[in-house]
């Protein structure tokens, strides 16, 4: 494989990924500008709707859509609360994708979850538009970086090459087990309010077993003294009752959801809650 530029495809594609919302015009902008340098791109829209200058949450976003991409996508992610102060514009080449955005944690999974080819910071001007401003980098250097990308352009004629190693990474140390005990948290709340932790289903095999019904499984909320001790396969299976259960969420980790209601409302929970999986024979 070239790990410097996208291979031949009939119809280049870029993905985007922004905290921008849809009322103003900021998404149609980056899009005009793609289609601008690179008219015969497709464009898809993961989400626009990431928490505010949330970008643990736009990280995980991104951690579970990537890989339903087909090789050489682009992945244009804007989270940017640091726009037009010291944090690096970035390209990276990660697996078979390619991804720009801010360095400031928004690629931590697929850094970890990937083989990184070449990273370089977004400096050569040639590849930005020509007005740049201080609170626009979305429209200004990383759609442009993304449709030049798209089109053909090697990754190393975007600008410099760094280290791999020193690109910033948010804190997402694996979940710690102590026996029966993991200790882990919560690393995002969909628009269902439904939790999502960074316990993985592969961790945890006894959770829907041929033996779950003889063994209790449990969620505490330490921080909250709340307790999750019901389970579902599905959420028609819960009873409509307004309780929350524990159930295998697609991304491919454990979830605790609310049928028919909020999770997050009805234990107080979000983002960053410290959580202690248990379970025991009964």
């Amino acid at each position: 494989m070239n790990h410097q530029s996208i291979s031949s495809h009939p119809r280049p594609l870029i993905a985007l990924m922004t905290d921008f919302g849809l009322a103003d015009g900021d998404v149609g902008v980056m899009k005009g500008v793609i289609a601008t340098i690179a008219p015969d791109v497709n464009i898809i829209d993961i989400t626009h709707e990431v928490a505010p200058q949330n970008i643990p949450s736009g990280a995980w976003i991104l951690a579970t859509a990537y890989r339903y991409f087909p090789n050489n996508t682009v992945f244009v992610c804007v989270v940017d609360p640091g726009v037009g102060s010291s944090r690096n514009a970035i390209a990276v080449h990660a697996g078979d994708w390619f991804f720009v955005g801010p360095d400031n944690g928004l690629f931590s999974y697929v850094l970890v979850q990937r083989a990184i080819h070449r990273a370089v910071v977004l400096s050569n001007p040639a590849y930005h538009l020509a007005q740049v401003s201080s609170t626009f980098h979305g429209r200004d250097i990383f759609a442009p970086a993304g449709a030049h990308l798209a089109r053909g352009v090697a990754l190393i004629e975007l600008g410099t090459q760094v280290d791999p190693a020193t690109l910033r990474r948010i804190d997402i140390g694996p979940p710690s087990r102590r026996g029966t005990h993991i200790d882990a948290h919560i690393l995002h709340v969909d628009r269902f309010g439904n939790l999502i932790s960074d316990i993985p289903l592969s961790l945890v095999p006894e959770l829907f077993s041929s033996q779950a019904e003889e063994q209790q499984a449990q969620i505490i909320f330490p921080t909250l003294g709340a307790v999750v001790n019901r389970r579902s396969h599905f959420f028609a299976e819960s009873p409509d009752d307004g309780k929350p259960f524990i159930y295998a969420d697609s991304s491919g980790y454990v979830g605790i959801a609310v049928r028919n209601g909020n999770a997050t409302r009805a234990l107080g929970a979000g983002t960053g809650i410290p959580i202690t999986y248990v379970i025991m024979n009964i």
